[in-house]
């Protein structure tokens, strides 16, 4: 076979510009590459989006003890309290001991036991102990509220002991302190030795303690 000289640019095979058909291809394919790039985009935006969310969403079992949709934790509605007409006049940030009628302390008990019998369900899995498993000891129920900025801001704060029928001591540490902002349900703001520093140190003060603290 003779060596011919084959001017550059040109296959030898076909005789036609080496070039010619790759450019065709990519002029044919061009549309259809820009389509499936922008798909894979979309594709790629979706996945990065969903692992995002999953990556920022409230991990299962974190809804707090509680919701705002439960009546009784609206209950009994939180007395208005005429601040300037104490003696002395309570200025904003000061507490003030509230005093209990014993109806209006059993009142108190209900959205007060329910939230801790709700709080061992959760944390237990188990079906008991119900609202009326939780008795609020004797004489271990401190109520009190805090002065905020206005009426609506007003801060109402309770601490006791409880016993509940078939939990021990161990499983539901004393004391309790509950609280609640003026038209806000009431919640479990904590339990155990270490539940009573939650309580504003202004209402410490004013309650003297409280023994319910003291106790733990």
């Amino acid at each position: 076979m003779l060596d011919v000289e084959v001017p550059a640019g040109v296959n030898p095979a076909s005789g036609r510009m080496a070039g010619a058909g790759a450019a065709t291809w990519a002029q044919q394919n061009r549309s259809v590459l820009v389509a499936g790039s922008f798909v894979v985009a979309v594709v790629l935006g979706v996945v990065l989006g969903l692992a995002w969310a999953s990556d920022t969403s409230a991990p299962p079992g974190t809804t707090a003890t509680g919701q705002p949709d439960e009546p009784i934790l609206l209950q009994p509605p939180p007395p208005t309290i005429p601040w300037d007409s104490q003696n002395p006049p309570v200025a904003l940030g000061n507490a003030l001991s509230l005093s209990l009628q014993p109806a209006e302390r059993e009142a108190l008990r209900e959205p007060l036991g329910w939230l801790v019998a709700s709080e061992v369900r959760e944390r237990t899995g188990a079906e008991i102990p119900g609202p009326a498993d939780v008795k609020i000891t004797e004489n271990t129920l401190f109520y009190g509220a805090v002065r905020g900025a206005d009426v609506q801001q007003d801060e109402f704060w309770a601490v006791g002991m409880t016993e509940i029928n078939g939990v021990s001591g161990a499983e539901a540490p004393n004391p309790h302190v509950w609280k609640r902002v003026r038209s806000g349900p009431w919640t479990l703001v904590d339990n155990g030795p270490q539940a009573c520093a939650k309580i504003p140190l202004v209402l410490r003060t004013v309650w003297g303690g409280p023994s319910s603290c003291t106790a733990s």
